[in-house]
């Protein structure tokens, strides 16, 4: 695995994709400090339920041009600095969110804790008999994906000689159809929420999509997307997220199955016009530098305030149960966001910064939306 510095294609990031990721971050946990707290639990439940499909595909369609990058190589060394470069940047901080809440529920050595460490208790169902860190259901599927789709490519692409974008698409396109015949001849659709939604074997589509979004728009002749009229993005986000919230919200009052089948589509969709409403906004943030350096800030801290919110939500409660809640939530922020800025500069920081790198030409996005990607 290669040392060296990082090129300038590496480092340079969409800024307001950062924006939208610490966005997403804020839209779990200001929902659950009010869900905690019994204050409009179900469209609490609902904000954040949207945000984390935002992060599926997010977590795609940044991803795309380093899985690409792997497959141009055809290479397992690559293969094998994608996947260090993954869990380096995800597991030291997820190890010590798991810790410091199994350590406050008393839950340390458990059969529940092990399964939350190597990400197994949500794998085809829910084996936990207790699900105390209920929000890394989303963590292994993100987990699995890395491990288990850019490997199958690989696969794929040396059995058929196959390395360009289009070849990457189509199994891309192959591997949602998979989770999907899946998730209609496996999935428990009377216990959707639980046992189809958030199940890992059901959910990796979902990651998926945003992987097809960025090949379709970097290389497959789909460009308009980017350079379409502000105005489109924008409204279809909007049109998708009342979208989105109203499936949710009848799947909840009555669990209507033909209306949960749709969600996954409905979902990606809601992700795609998120991600492209930021694209089309990121000369907007880069030009004014005081957005621009809290886009940058709050997409530094988004993993952490994902994976710490709670704690910091259960804790303050304890300290702090008499004091009233306009008090209570912008301590709760002033307390996330010291925490977690903190967290990245002591914790995140370091490690990310010896994490090996690829040899040759450097893959990111911002390199991909100038084609200079291997595909």
């Amino acid at each position: 695995m290669a040392g060296g510095q990082a090129t300038a294609a590496e480092t340079e990031r969409v800024v307001a994709l950062d924006l939208l990721r610490g966005v997403a971050a804020l839209a779990v946990a200001v929902p659950h400090f009010f869900a905690y707290r019994t204050v409009f639990p179900e469209t609490a439940e609902t904000i954040s339920a949207l945000a984390v499909e935002v992060f599926f595909v997010l977590s795609g369609y940044v991803l795309a041009p380093q899985i690409l990058f792997c497959l141009a190589a055809c290479s397992p060394r690559h293969l094998g600095v994608f996947l260090v470069r993954r869990w380096m940047r995800t597991i030291p901080p997820y190890v010590i969110a798991l810790l410091m809440i199994s350590a406050l529920g008393r839950q340390l050595g458990t059969g529940d804790f092990f399964r939350y460490l190597f990400y197994v208790q949500n794998l085809f169902r829910q084996s936990n008999t207790i699900d105390y860190f209920a929000i890394a259901w989303s963590l292994s599927v993100e987990e699995w994906f890395y491990i288990g789709f850019p490997t199958m490519l690989l696969i794929a692409a040396a059995i058929f000689s196959r390395r360009g974008w289009r070849f990457a698409f189509g199994f891309g396109v192959g591997f949602c159809v998979f989770i999907l015949a899946a998730r209609l001849a496996f999935g428990d659709m009377t216990a959707w929420g639980a046992e189809v939604r958030r199940v890992v074997l059901f959910r990796l589509d979902s990651i998926g999509y945003g992987f097809l979004l960025c090949v379709a728009m970097r290389h497959g002749g789909v460009e308009w997307l980017h350079r379409a009229r502000p105005w489109i993005p924008v409204a279809a986000f909007v049109v998708l997220t009342a979208a989105a919230y109203a499936v949710l919200t009848r799947i909840a009052e009555t669990g209507d199955l033909a209306v949960a089948h749709a969600f996954p589509f409905l979902a990606a969709l809601f992700g795609a016009a998120a991600i492209l409403v930021a694209e089309r906004a990121d000369a907007l943030v880069r030009g004014r530098p005081l957005v621009a350096r809290l886009a940058t800030f709050l997409g530094r801290v988004s993993y952490s305030a994902y994976l710490f919110h709670i704690i910091i939500i259960e804790v303050m409660a304890a300290l702090f149960r008499a004091w009233p809640g306009a008090v209570q939530l912008p301590l709760f922020l002033v307390v996330l966001f010291g925490f977690t800025a903190a967290f990245y500069r002591y914790v995140e920081s370091p490690i990310l910064a010896a994490r090996p790198r690829y040899r040759g030409q450097q893959p990111s996005l911002a390199a991909a939306r100038q084609g200079v990607t291997a595909a």
